[in-house]
């Protein structure tokens, strides 16, 4: 993945948002039909996936077991998203 400029930026709200769009996206879906599948009207799929509210852990959790992917690895993505590629100068630890 390419690093992004402006991924420090993100709040953790927007990161979450950034990878429920992209799960969506590999499906090639739509927010309505995710919407339909997981049982949540179409704008709390978008608001999810703007980032400009905070998901509930219930409803990242409904999500989550829709794309059969732990909430844990939405987390870790989001928050690799806004801490960007580790660092190259960065000490190795053994």
């Amino acid at each position: 993945m390419a690093a992004n400029p402006e991924s420090n930026d993100l709040t953790l709200e927007q990161a979450i948002g950034r990878v429920l769009r992209a799960l969506r996206a590999d499906r090639k879906m739509t927010q309505l039909q995710v919407a339909v599948e997981t049982g949540f009207a179409d704008t709390t799929i978008r608001n999810m996936e703007s980032g400009k509210k905070s998901t509930t852990i219930r409803s990242l959790d409904a999500v989550s077991m829709f794309y059969k992917l732990p909430i844990e690895e939405i987390i870790v993505r989001a928050k690799a998203l806004r801490n960007g590629p580790p660092s190259s100068d960065a000490p190795e630890s053994n």
